[in-house]
């Protein structure tokens, strides 16, 4: 739990306030009798939601108007102390101190340390954040959490299923559901998968729907007729299997005869690399020889230097030819294997008989067609599978969430029952969480719709989620509890102090309660402020604008 807070930016008539103590249950930040406002009890709530990890008092007046500061603090977790400091001006960051609060060097990420709290706490829930769950519940002026109709609004903008999944989460429910989320997640990841691959033709497409699919089997009806047909008038004795075997015959032979073709002129090109190779690519002496016999004047001078460029060139071509006729010769004993292996083939599928080319093409033809349309069929299949599947594990999952959350709002409103009646000697209607959807919620006293009554029921709901989940804490500033009642503070105060979670509250005008309240916030004070130099911050904001406008009059 928390149990101190401190900063050198807590000062009281000009001098730095002490630190601030804290112990289990209730923590009053009390201010004056008066309800004078702007003496920092909003800023001191603020500040607790600091170092809890939250970051609404960067905005705030303590940082709008003396800058920024650090405020130091300490946890006690199984009889251990741990002291930090974070910094306004780089709160992402959390420092750890020593017991006299020196730095030791040692720095937190912002999100390493609210893991750390949330695992102290345990609150290491499924999908449970610790910022999102316990922000809900310090309703702090300044947060954006004060909606006394929407209290399990943590932020503005937040919608109701966001809101009400914060909630499952900190009952502990989500693990319950998790695997129908997983289940939903992968199932609508396959839809999307299927759908990508009809969008690239990678599987058929079936345009048209259910009424293209009842066509589709006509037409595959009338197909495999006509089939039948020209199988019974062509092939009788034989099997499918028979003209299957045939066809598989004559593609075969058709391969083997295109490699054939390949391999010779593979070999021609062979043999025309041989023959440049072993007999050269220039003419020799003797060449030259003979032709000065037939042509006596010949210039063999010049024949020579001609010649001489010739061999420097021809040694290039040379390398090439070799390089050449090693992959001519690699490709040429590919082409044989492969010939042998297709002549293997055709040899085992032995001898089935002899079709004709024209029966053998109108079969392909019309077998091709027949299976087309069916993979288009089995496609639309496939798709409308998927989709069923969808839409039943979704299903599923809103069933188990209903289940779930009646189960939750029916524990809040046993509790918030209980203490409502505490509250009162006369019996009173009391607030009543309606959780209608996974994403829609109401909250309302019947036949009570006064702001008092409505600020009533948000508090006890607070109370009950703190009493029935792992929810280490809760806040409520001055302007909530203003708004209630006098009866009912009465009660609420007897129920902070029965708490053993920690409960911080703003609270001013406490002359105009009974003794009883008066004594409950006196005992339970662990700061007080007033003006005249006793603000948060040792000024009031307010006044030193009032005196300022005053000068320039």
């Amino acid at each position: 739990m928390l149990v101190e807070m401190k900063s050198p930016a807590f000062k009281e008539k000009g001098e730095v306030r002490p630190k601030i103590e804290f112990h289990p249950g209730l923590n009053v930040v009390l201010g004056k009798e008066d309800g004078e406002n702007s003496i920092g009890k909003s800023s001191a709530m603020l500040a607790i939601d600091f170092v809890f990890g939250g970051n609404a008092y960067l905005s705030g007046d303590g940082v709008n108007h003396i800058g920024d500061h650090t405020i130091f603090f300490a946890f006690e977790f199984d009889g251990g102390k741990y002291y930090f400091a974070r910094n306004t001006g780089e709160a992402e960051k959390i420092h750890e101190c020593d017991k006299n609060y020196d730095l030791t060097g040692e720095v937190w990420p912002k999100a390493k340390y609210v893991n750390w709290l949330k695992e102290k706490y345990h609150m290491d829930f499924d999908g449970l954040s610790f910022r999102e769950s316990i922000s809900v519940f310090f309703r702090i002026y300044g947060k954006d959490n004060l909606d006394e109709r929407r209290p399990l609004k943590g932020f503005n903008g937040q919608s109701m299923q966001k809101s009400i999944d914060v909630l499952v989460k900190l009952f502990d429910r989500n693990k319950d559901i998790s695997d129908f989320n997983t289940r939903l997640e992968d199932t609508k990841k396959k839809l999307a998968a299927f759908k990508e691959a009809r969008r690239y033709r990678f599987v058929p497409d079936l345009v048209g729907g259910k009424k293209q699919y009842e066509e589709n089997l006509a037409t595959i009806e009338s197909l495999q007729y006509e089939l039948n047909n020209l199988t019974e008038e062509t092939v009788a004795g034989h099997t499918e299997a028979d003209i299957e075997k045939s066809r598989k015959k004559s593609e075969l032979k058709a391969d083997v005869l295109q490699a054939e073709t390949e391999l010779q002129a593979g070999e021609r090109r062979l043999k025309l690399l041989k023959m440049s190779l072993d007999y050269g690519l220039y003419p020799t002496e003797a060449d030259l020889s003979e032709l000065q016999e037939f042509f006596p004047q010949v210039n063999l001078k010049k024949i020579y230097e001609v010649e001489r460029y010739h061999k420097k060139l021809a040694a290039i071509l040379q390398d090439q030819f070799s390089a050449e006729e090693e992959a001519v010769q690699t490709r040429v004993d590919e082409l044989r294997e492969h010939i042998q292996s297709l002549q293997d083939e055709i040899n085992d599928l032995g001898y089935v008989g002899n079709f004709s080319k024209e029966f053998l093409d109108k079969h392909s033809e019309l077998k091709g067609r027949i299976d087309a349309i069916k993979a288009q069929n089995e496609a639309f299949l496939t798709l409308k599978e998927l989709t069923n599947e969808k839409q039943r594990v979704d299903e599923l999952l809103k069933e188990a969430i209903q289940i779930i959350l009646r189960d939750i709002e029916q524990e809040v409103n046993d509790r918030m029952q209980e203490m409502n009646d505490s509250l009162f000697t006369e019996t009173r209607k009391a607030p009543q969480l309606y959780l209608n959807e996974y994403n829609s919620y109401r909250f309302e006293t019947p036949d009570d719709t006064g702001t008092g009554s409505n600020y009533k029921g948000m508090v006890l709901y607070d109370l009950a989620v703190l009493q029935s989940t792992a929810l280490p804490a809760i806040a409520h500033d001055s302007l909530i509890l203003k708004n209630i009642s006098d009866v009912a503070i009465n009660g609420i105060m007897r129920l902070y102090v029965q708490s053993d979670k920690q409960i911080f509250i703003a609270f001013d005008k406490q002359d105009a309660y009974g003794v009883e309240v008066q004594q409950i916030l006196e005992n339970h004070s662990v700061l007080k402020l007033s003006d005249n130099n006793c603000e948060l911050y040792g000024e009031s904001w307010n006044i030193a604008r009032q005196e300022q406008n005053e000068d320039e009059l």
